[in-house]
């Protein structure tokens, strides 16, 4: 993740990321850990080895679906902005062993944060 999903992506990278990712889900399938849960290190992580690519899967595709750059997603391949995207999130499903990825419009924000926001902007905080 850190070479491939880091700061600075590319879809090149990212692609490769997600192969690299179902790879090690099929290898994980086939963990085995001995001995108990206490003072065993590879307990704990082989229990948190699906979750950890569950994530990192999720968090690769809707990296791979942004094709702008924005705070710390940071696209070398797509380096604007894109003012759509400042109005959506990426919402993503499991669905069986396969994610679906949508996008939902950001709610908008309640009136009196928006005026508090509009306070402070005034008051030069």
């Amino acid at each position: 993740m850190q070479n491939l999903v880091g700061i600075f992506r590319t879809e090149e990278d990212l692609h490769s990321a997600l192969k690299k990712i179902e790879q090690l889900q099929e290898r994980s399938e086939q963990l085995a850990v001995s001995g108990s849960r206490m003072f065993n290190p590879g307990w704990h992580l082989a229990r948190d080895l699906k979750s950890m690519l569950t994530v990192s899967e999720a968090a690769t595709r809707s990296a791979l679906a942004r094709r702008e750059s924005r705070g710390a997603h940071s696209r070398i391949d797509c380096p604007n902005l894109d003012a759509a995207w400042g109005k959506q999130n990426n919402v993503i499903s499991r669905r069986g062993r396969s994610m679906e990825l949508r996008q939902m419009p950001v709610p908008q924000m309640p009136g009196d944060l928006q005026s508090l926001l509009a306070d402070e902007k005034g008051a030069g905080a």
